[in-house]
């Protein structure tokens, strides 16, 4: 097999960071394993080095088991870069936006192309693309990554070893990410952050590897090792790291502080260990400096809790270390990546400020041996799983297909059970009205079309019309069509001539109902199928002979099918793709509702049905409650439709004509800043068949507050919080500002959400659309030719 080829800037001895010792390690172990591969490096030696200097000759060696090919690093504009890197760091967190550069575009050039240079190793890249397997780049800043991804993003995964930093926020890492094929994440927090940075576009690519450690217990087997004589029989917090500002060690020294003052009497003392220039050390603080590893071993053992303040850590080995010694954590409850991991085991305990950190501190003095020791056991379960070699290099195996024949590489092959027929291809075709950019039921159509390829189907999307930019997507109908032999699927909501021509389709056919409004019943049948083009709404009861197989895109349409005729129909849920959301948003746009302001949000067609007015009424009542606050309607409106001029004179009457935007129709890159800036999702909807929007808004973390009508109860399950159709403006609006502003209720609403909105990806629902092909292969044999005719 092709070799993996490790992009980093610095690899070797000297190298002494995170991100370097983590590339040391995957590249070792999988070669131990087998694999062959290659670290693609500069000849600088260190971050601390000089980066326009070549530190080692250029060329191929073989070290560590592995082979390292060093590319010479060029001359850069420091002083442009350096400039840039002060503006970003001066920057503090509310400076930081989603979406929004920090600096000038002109900034951004100067930090990307003046950090780290190296045409050679990106010229490389560009013309050996084709010798390797895969190519892991990390870390996410320097310009081997961010310039170097891009020239083999077919095969390149990014571990990033992200930190929420104004870096994070430039816009070539936001393309980077979105580049990509795949992202490996070193812990749940660290996902949680660059889904907040890059949008749910990421998520399916994303995959939780962890990293590994060697636990200090268990390095050298019997050994007893001493902790420095002035700490023997001492009790106290370790901080274990770089002593730095950068890493919060100074908080920790004040609090430290704050607590001794007020527990004059207690006798846990701090210990700090790591690089650094400065010293830190005073009262009842132990600053030791850098120490060898048998001593930080013995500090590790020893201690009553290791104390993690840093903001910027996407793992932190040190916790799990300190974990596999089954010592409790304290950590800072702002790190996405170590909070997270406190959450989820139970291990440790949370801080922010100094005086948190004070009274944090207090506890662990006040708190008995076994009980921390209690704490620290869950913190060492946690830790056997994503901190352990053995577990996390099979996972990285996993995932760059590494392994023949593992799991992975099957499920990416292979999404569903359907069989495959490669010997005997079949077809199923779909048939709809309209393809249009971003609508849930086009979109549902290519995601079905796309998995029954995948599985071995030729499947073609028939249309009447499509829009310019989809023209790949979809054949024109009746220019093009399935051949009657072939099975066909059938979207429908409003009758058209493609509702004649599929119920007359010879070959298996299904009904796929996206409609909620109520069947009605037209004059006795007439000949033919010229009834379905004139009452201009389908006639349900009339259609249910024709399709023997029918599913609604949820029970509540089922349910109509079922009442007007339809056999025993099914549910195939619409699917809600976050890579969809793969995309730019709109710069501007992120800029301008990032402004400090809240935003409610709905979208959908401006229609009596959707009730804006109703929105609009809840909406003044939550203006009241936070005047700095707008309600973005994201929809448009028929230019014929007097409900859209009601609802511009029902805005005005309510003076809120300066905090009401109703958008008209929008490219995606627009609804996609509104669904990333957006405080909560309303919807006062009496008529959704399933609601995408709802499920939209889940992969963006915005709390939902919506009607229960319909089949929203449905499609939220036991996700968002619904209101009846009888309370008033004013009691839904007060529970939108509960919603938004109570972190608890918050967090809680959206910790359902990710759960339910897995309920409605392609790999969820492949099972009913199975159930679909099952029923119809049992009706109708398909035809042998899959050939499509043409008039």
């Amino acid at each position: 097999m092709k070799p993996v080829a490790i992009v980093i800037p610095w690899f070797g001895p000297d190298a002494n960071g995170g991100a370097e010792q983590q590339a040391l390690q995957i590249a070792t172990r999988l070669a131990a394993r087998k694999h062959a591969v290659e670290v693609l490096t500069t000849c600088n030696r260190s971050f601390h080095d000089d980066w326009s200097v070549n530190h080692y000759a250029a060329g191929a060696t073989s070290e560590y088991g592995v082979t390292i090919r060093r590319f010479s690093v060029d001359p850069r504009d420091a002083a442009a870069f350096d400039r840039v890197n002060a503006k970003l760091l001066a920057m503090n967190a509310a400076q930081q936006r989603p979406g929004v550069s920090p600096v000038t575009a002109n900034d951004a050039h100067s930090f990307v192309h003046e950090n780290m240079k190296s045409a050679a190793l990106l010229e490389h890249l560009q013309n050996e693309h084709e010798a390797y397997h895969a190519f892991l780049f990390l870390p996410y800043m320097f310009a081997p990554s961010v310039l170097g991804l891009p020239l083999v993003a077919d095969r390149a995964w990014l571990q990033p070893c992200l930190h929420d930093e104004p870096a994070a926020y430039l816009p070539h890492v936001a393309a980077m990410f979105r580049q990509a094929r795949g992202l490996l994440l070193n812990s749940s927090g660290e996902l949680e952050l660059a889904l907040r940075l890059f949008g749910p576009g990421i998520y399916d690519r994303s995959q939780i590897v962890g990293e590994g450690i060697e636990a200090p217990s268990q390095r050298r087997g019997g050994e007893k090792i001493d902790v420095p004589a002035e700490l023997v029989g001492k009790r106290y917090a370790l901080y274990l790291g770089r002593r730095d500002r950068t890493k919060n060690t100074d908080l920790l020294v004040r609090a430290f502080a704050q607590f001794k003052s007020e527990h004059p009497e207690s006798e846990l003392e701090l210990v700090l260990a790591g690089p650094g220039t400065e010293s830190f050390a005073g009262a009842g603080v132990h600053d030791l400096g850098f120490v060898p590893d048998e001593t930080k071993r013995a500090l590790l053992k020893n201690c009553a809790a290791l104390a993690q303040p840093s903001r910027n850590e996407s793992f932190s080995r040190t916790m799990m270390e300190a974990w596999s010694c089954g010592h409790p954590v304290l950590v800072q409850r702002d790190c996405l990546a170590t909070a997270t991991a406190v959450r989820e085991s139970g291990g440790g305990f949370l801080a922010g400020d100094e005086s948190e950190w004070a009274q944090l501190l207090a506890r662990v003095a006040e708190t008995s041996d076994r009980e921390l020791t209690a704490l620290g056991k869950l913190g060492r379960a946690y830790a056997v799983e994503v901190a352990d070699w053995k577990k996390v290099i099979p996972r990285y195996e996993d995932r760059l297909g590494l392994i023949p024949g593992s799991k992975r590489s099957k499920a990416e092959s292979r999404p569903s059970a359907l069989p495959r027929r490669v010997h005997s291809p079949r077809a199923i075709h779909q048939l709809l009205p309209d393809l249009a950019y971003g609508d849930a039921i086009s979109n549902q159509a290519c995601a079905i079309r796309n998995h029954l390829r995948s599985v071995g189907y030729e499947s073609e999307i028939f249309v009447k019309r499509r829009e310019p930019r989809l023209e790949t997507e979809a054949l024109l109908w009746p220019e093009a069509q399935p051949s009657p032999a072939d099975a066909l699927l059938y979207h429908h909501s409003i009758g058209s001539e493609l509702t004649a021509f599929a119920a007359d389709h010879a070959g298996p056919k299904c009904l796929i109902y996206h409609n909620i409004t109520p069947a009605k019943f037209f004059e006795p049948y007439r000949p033919g199928f010229a009834w379905m083009l004139e009452t201009g709404r389908s006639n349900l009861p009339r259609l249910a002979p024709h399709f023997t197989v029918s599913v609604g895109d949820s029970a509540f349409n089922a349910a109509e099918l079922s009442a007007v005729g339809f056999h025993r129909p099914g549910v195939l849920p619409i699917v809600i793709d976050p890579q969809r959301w793969n995309i730019a948003p709109d710069d501007a746009l992120m800029a301008r509702l990032q402004d400090g302001q809240t935003n409610l949000l709905f979208v959908g067609r401006i229609a009596p049905n959707k009730q804006q007015h109703r929105l609009i009424e809840i909406f003044a009542g939550y203006h009241e409650l936070d005047p700095h606050s707008r309600l973005i309607i994201a929809g448009e409106a028929r230019a014929s439709d007097p409900y859209s001029g009601q609802l511009h004179q029902m805005i005005e009457a309510l003076d809120l004509s300066e905090h009401v935007e109703i958008t008209g129709r929008i490219e995606d890159a627009a609804l996609l800043a509104y669904y990333r800036t957006a405080h909560l999702y309303c919807s006062p909807s009496a008529h959704e068949g399933f609601g995408a929007p709802l499920v939209e808004a889940m992969w963006f973390d915005v709390p939902v507050l919506a009607l229960r009508a319909t089949a929203v109860p449905e499609t939220l399950g036991d996700a968002g919080v619904l209101f009846d159709r009888d309370e008033s403006p004013a009691a839904i609006a007060a529970r939108a500002y509960e919603l938004i502003h109570d972190p608890h209720l918050r967090e809680s609403v959206i910790a359902a959400q990710r759960k339910r909105r897995l309920e409605f990806t392609s790999a969820k629902i492949s099972s009913s659309l199975t159930a679909i092909v099952e029923q119809l292969k049992a009706g109708r044999h398909f035809g042998k030719s899959g050939e499509r005719s043409r008039t």
